[in-house]
């Protein structure tokens, strides 16, 4: 029988913000593409929004015929190794070495090379970003001895990547005029942001590595369960693919929110495309408020209904805060943005917490890391659907470099801004209303620690 001291262990303060600084420097490693890289493309390289589109969505198809594969050996990668640890390290130092080369514009005239080139190396992070994230999000899970702590790490997690992000937006601007400004700028800022990725996950290592784990043996049916059976198993799980659907529309309208934000503060706002601490600003203040209320929620609420809340409440208020960028009303998208930062926290939280609990809600299933690779194929393919959505706006309101402010660009740009966000966060939200959580493992069940990770 389990100990029962370990039921009353709880994280430690280095361990649990450690932890945090894994979510940070991976988060890191994906903000400034998700960010810069569509308006990289179409002002500094010269790609058409279409193409620049698709250099942003391949990668990420790419991750749905790996993501799961990748996730199906994690486990095993993670025994050869002794660890998950180091199966992570190895692809955190990817993560740090790829970050530059996706805002390195190597000397070529072909378009079809330079589409080529870039679309190589966002194909090789977001493989180091998955393998990095099946491990980190399975680490809460064999580290925490009940659910509560694991959420605890969850929403540690979420605030690093909130710090990263709101950093990045303030700094970002700095950083890119340091290095000279132009397509030079954009190289020195992600060698600038690499070498901060590098300490943060210097010390989510030292803060982790002897961390009282789980085990992660793999039971023998699981372990001789083949990748097709364990497919095959996960569809039969009709919970876990309505979240599915819920994390591929929400990645959806996120990345739509976050490719058109750079034009709608040009065109709209009149302001520097890369200054958007004005719009992104108040959704991470927000964020930072409403993480206290993740764990809490889900204690009360259980992840299911905490699930949809969030989405009802971040589709709703959506819609306010693009009537402020349509009108230019700063207070209405302060207010309307710090709102919808606190439903984005609470949604950060509890979607990965809902995985976790359909996924381990059955012993004899698929490995978890087969649902985790499946999980975060949805995140990414989510965000590549957005990426490929907003380069298709922008091309069917004729934008183009350089382009004029006129009225029909204007109210294009503004209708994309509502259109490409507002479309999948409803989708997301009546996907929701699908999700029934099977019976998950009991938040007070205590696991033998019989292993670090």
């Amino acid at each position: 029988m389990p100990s029962t001291s370990n039921s009353s262990r709880s994280t430690g303060f280095v361990r649990l913000f450690g932890y945090g600084a894994g979510g940070l420097a991976s988060t890191l490693a994906t903000i400034p593409a998700s960010m810069l890289l569509l308006y990289f493309l179409t002002e500094f390289v010269h790609l058409e929004p279409w193409l620049a589109g698709l250099v942003l969505a391949l990668p990420k198809l790419w991750d749905v015929l790996v993501d799961m594969p990748i996730g199906r050996y994690a486990d095993k990668f993670a025994q050869r190794a002794h660890g998950r640890l180091r199966v992570g390290m190895w692809s955190a130092l990817a993560l740090v070495v790829l970050l530059p080369l996706s805002f390195f514009h190597p000397a070529l005239t072909s378009t079809p090379w330079l589409a080529t080139y870039f679309v190589v190396i966002q194909i090789l992070q977001a493989t180091a970003y998955t393998l990095f994230g099946v491990t980190y999000l399975a680490l809460a899970g064999d580290m925490a001895v009940n659910d509560f702590e694991r959420n605890r790490l969850l929403t540690v997690s979420t605030l690093g990547s909130n710090v990263a992000a709101i950093a990045l937006i303030v700094c970002v601007p700095f950083m890119i005029q340091i290095g000279g400004s132009g397509e030079h700028g954009y190289f020195s800022m992600t060698m600038m942001v690499a070498l901060i990725m590098a300490f943060m996950f210097a010390f989510f290592y030292g803060a982790v590595r002897n961390s009282p784990a789980q085990s992660t043996e793999l039971s023998e049916v699981r372990a001789e369960m083949s990748l097709r059976e364990g497919i095959a198993g996960i569809l039969r799980n009709r919970a876990f693919l309505a979240l599915i659907v819920v994390t591929i529309a929400v990645g959806t309208g996120t990345g739509c929110l976050n490719s058109l934000l750079p034009y709608e503060n040009q065109y709209l706002l009149g302001r520097p495309a890369e200054s958007l601490f004005l719009l992104i600003g108040p959704i991470l203040v927000g964020t930072f408020a409403g993480l206290p209320l993740a764990s809490p929620m889900l204690r009360r609420f259980n992840s299911t209904r905490t699930l949809r809340i969030s989405l009802l409440g971040l589709t709703t208020v959506s819609v306010l805060y693009w009537f402020g960028l349509l009108y230019a009303s700063i207070p209405v998208i302060i207010v309307s943005g710090t709102v919808c930062g606190v439903f984005n926290a609470i949604l950060n939280v509890s979607m990965p917490a809902a995985a976790l609990d359909t996924a381990q809600s059955l012993q004899s299933g698929p490995p978890l890391g087969l649902y985790l690779g499946m999980f975060m194929s949805a995140q990414k393919l989510g965000l590549s659907l957005g990426g490929v959505v907003s380069g298709g706006l922008l091309s069917i309101v004729n934008y183009h470099p350089d382009a004029p402010v006129t009225p029909a660009l204007h109210h294009g740009i503004a209708l994309a801004g509502l259109v490409g966000p507002l479309g999948p966060f409803v989708i997301a939200y009546l996907a929701s209303l699908m999700y029934a959580a099977t019976p998950s493992v009991a938040s007070d069940q205590v696991a033998p620690c019989a292993n670090t990770v």
